[in-house]
């Protein structure tokens, strides 16, 4: 036969159980950070590039000028594709067809290219353009960029 006190004792356990389990069903989850690109759907609306994930230290931008700007020359534009570096490392994926001049201006990047389904990384000097692809060499046909690392200036 159980006494007062050890009733007591495992009411209160019980209830301490079921308030803190009730807490905790009601705290929103943790926050996961995914690497997604923030605006993604409306830049390959406007634009016509598919920006996966990154760190957010390669940006898409506007072209026109200034410091740490790769450009990114696509047989799906006239016009190129660019993007600013804002840290010293970086890392950005993305899908962007028949890509064949890459010009990385203040840092040396790693341009990971899907030629022939198969992925070849491409090393971009800083300050110089790189032919990639078809610009490459006519064998490879069109090429699709995979992604951009840059490992500092």
């Amino acid at each position: 036969m159980l006494g007062v006190g050890t009733i007591s004792a495992v009411a209160f356990t019980f209830l301490s159980v079921s308030t803190v389990e009730a807490a905790t069903s009601d705290d929103p989850p943790p926050v996961v950070e995914d690497y997604d690109y923030p605006g993604a759907d409306q830049i390959f609306a406007q634009h016509g590039i598919r920006l996966l994930k990154g760190d957010g230290h390669i940006l898409f931008t506007e072209c026109g000028g200034g410091a740490n700007l790769v450009e990114v020359w696509s047989r799906t534009k006239n016009v190129p594709f660019c993007f600013k570096i804002t840290g010293a490392k970086g890392y950005l994926s993305m899908d962007l067809a028949r890509v064949y001049l890459i010009k990385g201006d203040d840092h040396a990047l790693k341009a990971t290219m899907k030629i022939k389904d198969a992925p070849v990384v491409v090393d971009i000097p800083k300050n110089s353009w790189t032919s990639v692809g078809e610009g490459a060499n006519p064998e490879n046909g069109y090429s699709s960029l995979a992604e951009f690392v840059s490992a500092g200036s």
